[in-house]
């Protein structure tokens, strides 16, 4: 019977992170010597990473996969990956005072989208180019960094990653700034690419963002049957090789004796194993799950300073509120334009920094003057019943939840009113009638979240991606409790698989990428690096700016 074994691992949490870890476990161990079981308190696995259906309308949590072919590879799964067309994502950059928007496409391909940008700008031409260029070479230097290096690796990474030395302590916006681009609306255009990390561009980490930028444009994708066939497509290919999963039950407590991982407990069942992999919020595995409040950390682990110093830093990433919307037949979202991967409509880069102030004081950005939301129509690519998903980040915790548990009618009313403001928004600037083609409305707000993934606030991450959070400064995977690992890479699909890789590869001495930071398919690095490179209409190229 389950639990009444010893295991090689245990993974809790079967999210992107926890499958991704169990897989690569499973790759590189005999699981009838050292089993692999995975702990989930939802009844399905997947965490974010899913799809839930209304009234015939499906709708997916996450919107983007990157080219991600190399990890489809190690875990041997076959995915049906629709890509994006010509058209990533688009900026709908709106002018309240004019009450009209102009709209910038984001177009796949690196060359593509520099090229499109050099000809609505060509006084940009210097600065793009080296843009484009530095980007690609902090992507090019990944492939030397180290995720545990010894010090003559980490000579080594000085000498060989000299840019990405350069900008580990820098903001996204400092980083743009750096190419000294005077043309405002593209400044708005780049700073798109920090929408995508979750944070506005004065405060998230250049490096990831210049990366994610870069490896996005490269080829991005959506699967087929929507996001939720992914981790089950993972959770296949793991019980296939024989690896264990076990869905609604939840982690009491990790079990652990003079600073070493003992196991874990749900409830009465207690789970036995000397490594255990733990893919929850920080902050709960620590407190909760570990019971090691500040005055409790040194009696029971000795000097473990550093560590805990580093703990004390790391903030819980925002919340959202997300407005989902069933739509009629009648309107051609395809022909509209939304068959991208992400539109963004804003009033500018000062905006969505203000939502973040805002959001820090426990407030929300909602005047008539300054917005910023993204707006996602999956069905506009893969088909389907007619979907529109509103998604705003960041959202503040506010007392959501003490509202929804003691007057639900009045946190029904008050969500409803929310979502009321930012469909008006869509319709005023994006989709002119919207309104009279909804359908349905789904509205998931911070409380939600908080439920559904058990963190503070609903918090969406428990790594906010700044960078004294991020990179050399990122709070190691190896726990102070000896076995125990903590793995965090970032947010996002393909980090999430990463740091799933990263884990197992320092438990087994470097046997899924010989301590690299970053998976790539040996065989297949040229396509890696060089695919998606396909030439823009010349429709799009010499269009500029559409304004309506």
């Amino acid at each position: 019977m389950a639990g009444k074994r010893e295991y090689g691992l245990i993974v809790i949490g079967a999210g992107m992170t926890g499958l991704s870890t169990a897989l690569a476990w499973a790759e590189t161990h005999d699981l009838d010597r050292e089993p692999v079981l995975v702990l989930e308190k939802e009844p399905a696995p997947g965490g974010c990473v899913t799809t839930f259906a209304r009234e015939g309308y499906r709708f997916d949590t996450v919107q983007i996969i990157p080219d991600i072919s190399d990890l489809l590879k190690f875990y041997r799964i076959p995915l049906d990956l629709v890509p994006y067309g010509h058209c990533l994502a688009r900026l709908f950059l709106a002018d309240p005072v004019k009450k009209d928007v102009r709209v910038y496409p984001v177009l796949q391909g690196r060359e593509n989208f520099r090229d499109y940008l050099v000809g609505l700008f060509p006084e940009e031409e210097e600065g793009l180019n080296r843009f484009f260029d530095y980007g690609q070479k902090l992507l090019d230097e990944l492939e030397h960094l180290k995720t545990e290096p010894t010090p003559l690796q980490g000579l080594a990474i000085l000498i060989k990653c000299p840019g990405i030395i350069r900008q580990s302590g820098r903001t996204y916006r400092q980083y743009l700034d750096s190419f000294r681009f005077r043309n405002p609306d593209l400044m708005e255009i780049l700073d798109l690419f920090s929408s995508f990390s979750g944070l506005s561009g004065d405060r998230c980490a250049a490096l990831l963002t210049a990366c994610a930028a870069m490896t996005t444009l490269q080829g991005s994708y959506r699967p087929r049957s929507g996001f939720i066939s992914f981790p089950h497509s993972l959770r296949k290919a793991l019980e296939t090789r024989g690896g264990e999963i076990l869905t609604g039950l939840c982690v009491d407590r990790i079990l652990h004796k003079e600073g070493r991982v003992q196991g874990v407990r749900c409830g009465e069942e207690i789970f036995r194993a000397s490594r255990v992999v733990c893919t929850a919020d920080t902050h709960v595995m620590v407190e909760e799950m570990l019971g090691l409040g500040p005055v409790t950390r040194e009696r029971v682990l000795g000097p473990v300073k550093g560590w805990f110093k580093k703990y004390a830093r790391v903030k819980s990433a925002p919340s959202s509120f997300t407005v989902h919307l069933g739509l009629d037949e009648k309107l051609d979202l395809k022909g509209m334009g939304f068959d991208c991967g992400y539109n963004v409509l804003t009033t500018g880069r000062a905006a969505h920094e203000k939502a973040f102030d805002l959001w820090e004081k426990g407030e929300r950005l909602t005047g008539e003057e300054e917005f910023h939301m993204a707006v996602i129509s999956p069905s506009a690519l893969i088909g389907g019943k007619q979907t529109l998903i509103i998604h705003v980040t960041p959202a503040a915790a506010e007392d959501w939840e003490e509202l929804r548990a003691q007057d639900y009618d009045a946190y029904r009313a008050r969500k409803k009113e929310a979502a009321r403001y930012y469909i008006d928004k869509v319709e005023e600037y994006m989709i002119p009638g919207l309104k009279e083609h909804i359908r349905l409305t789904d509205i998931s707000t911070p409380a939600t979240y908080a439920r559904y993934l058990g963190t503070k606030g609903g918090a969406n991450s428990d790594m906010l991606n700044v960078p004294s959070n991020f990179g050399m400064y990122r709070l190691p995977t190896r726990t102070p409790v000896e076995g125990l690992f903590l793995p965090k890479f970032s947010n996002g699909i393909w980090p999430s698989l990463m740091a799933g890789l990263q884990v197992v590869d320092m438990m087994t001495g470097g046997a899924v990428m010989e301590g690299r930071s970053r998976y790539v398919h040996r065989e297949n690095q040229l396509s890696f690096f060089f695919s998606m490179r396909r030439k823009p209409s010349a429709q799009v190229t010499n269009a500029g700016a559409s304004r309506v």
